[in-house]
């Protein structure tokens, strides 16, 4: 039996078709590093990396790719935006749905959090759809009060991305963070932020180091992008998610409406089993489901794994507040993430699993 992959929220399976091959031919015949080398297959990587910017600056609507920070994963470029616009010890405005990738660099720096608008702001950090319930936060207040108090905002894109519509400009958004391995369906290892331009002229990088240019200055350079990474990129990294996106964006009205597709029929299936209680949003436009059960949902989700090789996630998912906010702390949910290729026949099985573990 095939594995059963119901955890696209941690990371994509399977990624967009023919990913997995321009990675290796980039490995076997085009390896090169940027703005190093010279070398006949340059100027093809460049355009491939650069290809791959214009499409994540036309999907956040912002008309500035060189404003785009490649990093490892979308934690890193939360950190970048994090730690390169807040000052230690200053009060922050959050959502009552954030990610320890949020918390922890705040935490880091001593900051004091709130949840409403207050006087005294020093930034606004937003999670635009949290990773539990699925649920889009409304961003408005958010970017009106960033711009009451002249402060950055900050948004947290990591689940959201690509099934809800964001638009930097509209919000006037100081960073828009992004994974390049979930909804965008390409390899780990890859993410970024994309930061309003007077920000990535100023923001001090989260890593320093060699760019390939300007290099007789110990200084941070002055050009975009380079100026926002030190060091060698992941480049088959970057080749493989320039290849998903492209796939993405083709076909974007038929992912969202296939997830979405797909998550109703998980909320169906499992609203006929006794025993579980749903977690999840009203409109389920996000491909997320949690759900917690009169059984102990670890068990649950390794009897899923045994008996169908359906594999699910169990626990806090790195977001204790939102699941104080939801009432499931500090037991935690079971998770449903299917993907845009997740069938309903997957799904069938797992729901007779989870069926037949909960009568017994």
């Amino acid at each position: 039996m095939d594995r059963i992959y119901l955890d696209n929220a941690a990371t994509s399976f399977p990624k967009a078709p023919g990913t997995a091959e321009v990675v290796y031919d980039y490995l076997k015949h085009d390896a090169v590093n940027l703005y190093r080398t010279e070398s006949m297959k340059s100027e093809g990587v460049f355009s491939e990396i650069y290809s791959l910017r214009e499409g994540i600056a036309s999907l956040f609507r912002y008309p500035h790719p060189e404003c785009i920070a490649f990093t490892s994963n979308a934690t890193e470029a939360l950190n970048l935006a994090i730690k390169g616009l807040i000052k230690r010890g200053c009060k922050v405005m959050i959502s009552r749905n954030e990610h320890n990738a949020v918390m922890r660099p705040l935490s880091q720096l001593s900051a004091v959090t709130v949840t409403d608008d207050e006087d005294g702001i020093s930034a606004v950090i937003v999670n635009a759809a949290d990773n539990i319930s699925g649920q889009i936060e409304d961003l408005g207040p958010y970017a009106d009060a960033a711009r009451k108090h002249s402060v950055p905002l900050i948004i947290d894109a990591s689940q959201a991305s690509p099934y809800a519509d964001i638009s930097m400009e509209d919000l006037d958004a100081a960073a828009i963070c992004f994974p390049g391995h979930k909804g965008f369906l390409g390899p780990e290892g890859t993410g970024g932020v994309i930061l309003r331009r007077d920000i990535a002229e100023t923001i001090e990088p989260l890593v320093a180091g060699g760019t390939g240019t300007e290099s007789d200055n110990i200084g941070i350079p002055s050009t975009l992008p380079e100026r926002l990474t030190g060091g060698t990129e992941n480049i088959p990294g970057l080749i493989g998610l320039s290849h998903s996106l492209s796939y993405t964006l083709s076909n974007l009205g038929s992912i969202r409406r296939n997830t979405r597709k797909i998550t109703e029929y998980i909320h169906e299936k499992l609203s006929s089993i006794s025993g579980i209680r749903i977690i999840a949003s009203d409109d389920l436009a996000i491909p997320i489901i949690s759900i917690t059960a009169d059984k102990d949902i670890a068990w649950l989700s390794s009897v899923l794994l045994e008996r169908g090789r359906i594999e699910t996630r169990v626990g806090l998912h790195c977001s204790p507040e939102t699941h104080r906010r939801l009432g499931t702390f500090p037991g935690g949910t079971l998770r449903f993430s299917p993907g845009p290729f997740t069938t309903e026949d997957e799904i069938d099985i797992t729901a007779e699993i989870l069926k037949e573990a909960m009568d017994e």
